[in-house]
C-alpha cells in the first residue's frame, strides 16, 4: 500500500476519531502549538456520558477546551505537567481539581513510561501536524518538545492535519504509517503579541545585558524582560552569540539578521540554533518555518544537562517569583498554588553551572502586588516549591542591580540580595537575616 492510500484509509471526521478513545484510557496532548484545535478535543468531551474514567495529561494548554470545565470532572481526570498563564489554566490550578505531576522539561519523556508502569492504562496521543510531504512524512512544526516520546509510548496516535503548521528542520518528520487516524482541519495557529517592557523591566534587561559577553551561548525564557533583552542585544555591539534554548527567544529573527547571533563558536551543533518549541506572532512563525539554521530537537536532548554543559559560556536567563536569603529560588508556585511548573529552568541552570564559563541568571522584580511585598524574602512561604536549590543559584537580577551568589557563603548571599532588594524592605530583610542567624557578630558587624 502506498503512503497516499494509507493516509486516505486513516482519514476520518473528528467525531469518528473521538470514538478511538475508550473508557479507562489515558491520553496526552503535546505542548503549545502541537496541541490540536478544539475540534477533536470537544468531540471527545461530547462523549462524556458514554465514557468513564478518562485521564487527560497536558502541559501549557493554550485553548480553553470544553473538557477543562467543572461539569466534565465525573468523566475526565486532569493531570498537568505545566500550567499556562491562560485564564482557563490558572482557574483550574486554583480549583479543587488541581492535579500537578512534577516533571522537568528534560525528564518528562522518561517519566511518561514510569506513569504507565505505576498506573497502567491504554495510552494515546492527540496532536497537530503539517500535511504530509511528497514522501509521506508529516511534520511536528513548531514543537518538538516531548511529542516523539508520547507517540512512542502510545497505542494510538490521532493527528489533526493543519496547513497553517509550518514544516521545520530537525527531529520533526514522522511517516503517516506511525499514526492511527488523521483529521483534516486547517486553522490559524494561536499567536502571542510581542510584550511591551515597563521602565522597571527595561532596567532589569539592562542589568542582564551587562553580564553577557561575545561568544556566549544563550537560553532565554518568555516574557517582556527577555523581549527587551533581545532588543538591547541588537544594539549592544556583542558578536558571535550562540543560542541553545528550549523556547525560541523573542527577537531571534532580528538578532540573526543583524549578525549578533552566528553560533560560530558553539560546541553543540556549531552554526545552528538548537530549540524545542515556539510561541509568538505570525512573523516569527513564518521565519522559523523551513529554516535550515534551526535545529529542532526534543527536550530529552536539548535540555539534557550533559548536552548543555558541553557548550562553553552557556548563559541561562529565566524569570523567578521569589528568592529567599539563602538563595533558594522559586519560579513556579506561590505557597501551595502552582502557577506554572519547573519547565526547563533547572535543566539550564545546572547545565550552565557545569559549562566552562557558564552562568545562570534569574530575573526577579524587587516587589509584587504593586510594591506591597518584597520578592526577596527571609523565608519562602509555606508550600512554595523550590525550583532551583540554593547550591545552584547564580546571578539574581532585579531593577536595583545584580547579586552574584556564586562563591558566596549564606551570610554573604543574604547581604548581596539585600542590596538588590527594594530599598523600603532592606531594613526588614537585614533584621530577618539576623533572626535567621545569618548575620553573626564575627562575620557582620551589628548596626
Amino acid at each position: 500500500m502506498s503512503w497516499k492510500d494509507s493516509y486516505k484509509s486513516k482519514l476520518m471526521s473528528a467525531d469518528e476519531a473521538a470514538k478511538i478513545v475508550k473508557s479507562g484510557d489515558r491520553f496526552w496532548t503535546p505542548l503549545c502549538l502541537s496541541q490540536p484545535s478544539a475540534l477533536i478535543m470537544d468531540a471527545i468531551a461530547d462523549r462524556q456520558d458514554e465514557l468513564e474514567d478518562i485521564e487527560y495529561v497536558f502541559a501549557f494548554i493554550l485553548r480553553p477546551y470544553k473538557l477543562l470545565q467543572p461539569e466534565y470532572r465525573d468523566t475526565f481526570t486532569l493531570v498537568s505537567t505545566f500550567y499556562s498563564p491562560m485564564p482557563h489554566q490558572q482557574k483550574l490550578a486554583k480549583s479543587e481539581w488541581a492535579n500537578y505531576w512534577a516533571c522537568q522539561s528534560s525528564d518528562v519523556a522518561i517519566k511518561v513510561p514510569h506513569r504507565e508502569r505505576v498506573m497502567p492504562r491504554r495510552m494515546g496521543t492527540i496532536l497537530q501536524v503539517s500535511p504530509p510531504n511528497e514522501h509521506g512524512y508529516v511534520n511536528l512544526g513548531l514543537d518538538s518538545f516531548f511529542t516523539a516520546a508520547l507517540m512512542e509510548n502510545s497505542e494510538y496516535v490521532i493527528a489533526e492535519i493543519n496547513e497553517y503548521m509550518p514544516r521545520t528542520c530537525g527531529e520533526t518528520d514522522f511517516h503517516v504509517s506511525e499514526f492511527t487516524a488523521f483529521v483534516e482541519n486547517s486553522t490559524p495557529l494561536p499567536t502571542l503579541p510581542s510584550p511591551t517592557a515597563s521602565d522597571l523591566e527595561m532596567k532589569m534587561a539592562e542589568n542582564v545585558v551587562g553580564l553577557i559577553r561575545d561568544r556566549d551561548c544563550l537560553q532565554v525564557g518568555i516574557g517582556s524582560v527577555p523581549a527587551m533583552i533581545s532588543k538591547l542585544l541588537q544594539e549592544s555591539g556583542l558578536k558571535d552569540i550562540g543560542i541553545h534554548t528550549e523556547l525560541a527567544p523573542t527577537g531571534i529573527k532580528e538578532l540573526v539578521e543583524k549578525g549578533v547571533v552566528t553560533g560560530k563558536y558553539k560546541k553543540v551543533s556549531p552554526g545552528k540554533i538548537v530549540l524545542t518549541f515556539a510561541m509568538g506572532d505570525q512573523e516569527l512563525y513564518d521565519w522559523l518555518g523551513n529554516n535550515p539554521l534551526l535545529e529542532w530537537r526534543p527536550t530529552l536532548y536539548a535540555n539534557n544537562i550533559a548536552v548543555i554543559a558541553q557548550e562553553h559560556n552557556m548563559v541561562a536567563i529565566n524569570g523567578t517569583l521569589a528568592v529567599d536569603l539563602t538563595g533558594q529560588i522559586s519560579s513556579e508556585s506561590m505557597g501551595n498554588f502552582m502557577r506554572s511548573g519547573p519547565g526547563g529552568q533547572l535543566d539550564f541552570v545546572v547545565g550552565a553551572f557545569w559549562s566552562p564559563g557558564g552562568r545562570a541568571i534569574n530575573l526577579v522584580p524587587s516587589t509584587a502586588k504593586k510594591g506591597e511585598i518584597s520578592r526577596i524574602v527571609p523565608y519562602l512561604d509555606p508550600g512554595t516549591r523550590v525550583t532551583v536549590p540554593r547550591t545552584y543559584a547564580g546571578f539574581i537580577v532585579t531593577e536595583y542591580g545584580v547579586a552574584d551568589l556564586y562563591g558566596l557563603s549564606e551570610p554573604e548571599r543574604a547581604a548581596a540580595l539585600i542590596k538588590v532588594a527594594h530599598p523600603k524592605f532592606r531594613d526588614d530583610l537585614e533584621k530577618a537575616s539576623r533572626e535567621r542567624g545569618l548575620f553573626q557578630k564575627k562575620i557582620f558587624a551589628t548596626s
